[in-house]
């Protein structure tokens, strides 16, 4: 339990000192190389995925009993043609996926050290822990929002056809290039989430229609039932960043007003088909909104002392935030083969 307390604790120190530092990209380096080793070296932490991909890695050469995307088998074989073990393997993603994370916050965020303690708090395990093959194709698709803003669509269909190969969920994505870029007014909010109500009562419709195109048929049948508890709190913490996000999306610029699109559909998405499970795998791709949007709402309050004050407040709920994380998934459960 030691190391997960001080990993929040390394970030939420850097947050509180090195946030608007003219330093802190370069800061930031040395709590997320701790990040990079933390996440790496973990033993059985993960939950049943962890050992379900810990099984399918030792198979032999071609094996795919799961029926996994080809990408990710080809990642595999290839991992264990070079000499990696399972543990070398984790340390290798751990490796890949927050030098992409770290890129896309000091890139795309106002605050990119509290852009990190914000995902550290909510998403970071269970992307980084559980769903791998999940969050490769996630990574793929933040790394492509910089096709959408530049308006390069063969590029962005190119790597998101490449998202699919490692998750079929990514092939929802390939619509948005259409839309992120465009200017909601309230207008087009209230309308678009209105559409979400009268979707609603037929989702469960839509959620039966056999799209073995796909290849989730089977699992829609695991995945299409009613979540009975935790939706709220999320749909909440949803409204209130898009509501707040109203008040500042005129004078936001091109990249600051995708990630607020990027909350919206979210939103959409959730009203529409908040019944079902497997609806937080595609909310999944939209989560990178919410890490940017709200680095960039603080920084555009003028009123220094409100701002601090949201700013602790802030800081406060995300340490209740990852208490529960931690306690969800588990993690206070970790052992790392390092020592």
């Amino acid at each position: 339990m030691i190391f997960v307390l001080s990993i929040f604790g390394i970030f939420l120190f850097y947050s509180i000192f090195f946030t608007e530092d003219i330093y802190e990209k370069q800061i930031l380096i040395m709590p997320l190389s701790i990040l990079i080793l933390f996440t790496g070296s973990r033993i059985n932490v993960g939950g049943y995925d962890y050992h379900v991909y810990k099984y399918f890695y030792e198979l032999p050469y071609f094996q795919n009993p799961y029926g996994y995307e080809k990408l990710f088998l080809i990642l595999k074989d290839f991992s264990k043609f070079i000499g990696l073990d399972y543990n070398y393997f984790l340390f290798f993603l751990s490796l890949i996926f927050n030098f992409i994370i770290y890129k896309i916050f000091i890139t795309y965020s106002m605050y990119p050290t509290l852009s990190f303690l914000i995902y550290l708090s909510t998403f970071y395990y269970w992307h980084n822990f559980t769903i791998i093959r999940n969050f490769i194709s996630i990574l793929i698709f933040w790394i492509s929002l910089k096709y959408i803003l530049q308006r390069k669509l063969i590029i962005y269909f190119c790597l998101i056809t490449i998202a699919c190969l490692f998750h079929k969920t990514a092939i929802i994505l390939y619509p948005l290039y259409f839309f992120l870029n465009y200017k909601q007014t309230k207008n087009s909010l209230i309308y678009l989430l209105g559409m979400g109500v009268i979707i609603n009562p037929i989702s469960y419709l839509i959620f039966k229609l056999n799209i073995n195109f796909l290849g989730l048929s089977e699992r829609l049948n695991r995945y299409s039932h009613i979540i009975e508890s935790g939706n709220f709190y999320e749909f909440s913490e949803l409204f209130i960043i898009v509501f707040i996000s109203l008040f500042f999306i005129k004078i936001a610029d091109s990249k600051e007003n995708l990630f607020i699109n990027l909350n919206i559909f979210a939103l959409f998405i959730f009203i529409s088909f908040y019944r079902f499970a497997i609806i937080l795998r595609f909310l999944e791709y939209f989560r990178v909104g919410i890490f940017i949007t709200i680095p960039f709402i603080l920084s555009r309050i003028e009123n220094k002392f409100i701002r601090n004050l949201l700013f602790i407040t802030l800081l406060l709920y995300l340490t209740f935030k990852y208490y529960d994380t931690v306690t969800a998934y588990a993690i206070y459960n970790y052992n790392t083969w390092l020592i």
